[in-house]
């Protein structure tokens, strides 16, 4: 018999889903709506789907203080954002360290470009927001003909000191489980990130 796991649905879209491909958030003692990304804080919880459009109707219908009731602060959605953005990074960063430890980590533009043209190349590449545009270019293209994930994230201090090192501006993921919820963090990230 095949185990299920709970859904929940979307309080925007209405879409019903498996609870942990949804986002929760939970009303805080003082009344504040807060994402509770690792869905681990006590509470009812409240789910929208990963995506900026989910999040901007919740806030729009005013769906929080409609299941949390009346003593819910009001929603600003500058602020969920921010919230999100962090727990998101938070998971990321933690995610590097641990292909790090792992030894499934590759730092280093021109280890990097090298990797991707192997025949088994690395499955996710995080790229400096300061990185220069020339090598941003050939990584970006090297990676697309090999359809890499590839997102820009840091500055090249602090992905060096992920990596206990100088600058990096560019760090790649070898493929493994560590490589494949990478790949499913940065994906969400692209899909809340502001414009």
């Amino acid at each position: 018999m095949a185990v299920t796991q709970p859904q929940r649905s979307c309080v925007a879209c209405r879409t019903v889903t498996e609870k942990h491909q949804l986002l929760r958030f939970v009303l805080a003692p003082d009344g504040q709506v807060v994402v509770d990304y690792r869905q681990q804080l006590p509470g009812r919880g409240l789910y929208t789907c990963f995506n900026q459009q989910c999040l901007v109707l919740a806030v729009k219908k005013n769906s929080f203080r409609r299941v949390f009731g009346a003593t819910t602060q009001p929603v600003e959605l500058v602020k969920l954002n921010g919230q999100l953005q962090q727990a998101l990074i938070q998971r990321i960063k933690g995610l590097i360290l641990m292909a790090r430890k792992a030894g499934q980590l590759i730092a280093g533009s021109t280890m990097v470009l090298d990797a991707l043209k192997r025949p088994a190349p690395p499955v996710a590449v995080v790229m400096a927001t300061d990185i220069a545009d020339n090598m941003k270019q050939k990584i970006d293209s090297t990676a697309k003909r090999q359809q890499i994930v590839c997102t820009q994230l840091f500055d090249k201090v602090s992905l060096g000191q992920l990596l206990g090192k100088e600058e990096r501006s560019v760090v790649a993921i070898q493929g493994g489980a560590l490589a494949t919820l990478l790949n499913s963090e940065l994906h969400r990230y692209e899909l809340v990130r502001e414009n």
